[in-house]
């Protein structure tokens, strides 16, 4: 288990849920962009917040994360919340995981960072297990939010730019790509307040 994800797991080693319930903003503006009824794989979906919201819209999910204990309370929430039919979820280093290939009619990756050198390779894994046609979405601190104080990563270098989501996927169509400052909700790793973001909706044509 690399540091990261030993780190992640501790974080999600209570009983509570480390960022709640409620899906992130941009994926539930944009879901309904997803193909109907479709198979989404939710990629770093931690507890299981998006995932699991995505399955009770209908999707068929496949959750992954590198942290067995987030992958259990997701399971937890799946259950609990009657989409155990809709929902799988795998525990998974994400760099060394063997991606699915033309698997999956969409891609949610929200508030998942990699370092520069490893980025644009996941990125690629990401677009290269949608279908001709599937859609991606992403959002992720900006470097600028570095300093704020409302939560994420404090390294730059982490965070992503506009213009580095722009050229890691300048081989697709990209439908939105923006930067743009959103309240960020409080949580128990979150101090809450007005965050900088960046966020892509691309189609694999």
């Amino acid at each position: 288990m690399n540091k990261t994800i030993e780190k992640w797991n501790d974080k999600y080693a209570d009983a509570d849920l480390v960022f709640g319930t409620t899906p992130n903003g941009y994926l539930a503006q944009n879901a309904s962009h997803y193909k109907k009824d479709g198979r989404i794989l939710a990629v770093g979906d931690g507890e299981g917040r998006n995932g699991v919201w995505l399955a009770e819209q209908g999707f068929q999910v496949l959750s992954v994360d590198g942290a067995q204990n987030g992958v259990n309370k997701a399971l937890e929430q799946a259950e609990k919340r009657g989409v155990s039919s809709h929902f799988q979820a795998q525990c998974t280093d994400l760099l060394t995981w063997d991606w699915p290939v033309g698997k999956f009619d969409g891609v949610a990756c929200f508030h998942l960072y990699f370092m520069p050198e490893e980025r644009p390779a996941m990125h690629q894994a990401m677009m290269d297990s949608l279908v001709d046609g599937g859609l991606f979405l992403l959002e992720v601190f900006h470097p600028d939010n570095v300093g704020r104080n409302c939560g994420g990563p404090q390294i730059r270098e982490l965070c992503y730019s506009q213009t580095d989501l722009a050229d890691d996927f300048s081989a697709y169509e990209i439908l939105h790509l923006e930067e743009t400052e959103r309240n960020i909700a409080p949580s128990s790793f979150h101090n809450g307040g007005i965050g900088k973001v960046s966020r892509i909706m691309v189609n694999k044509s």
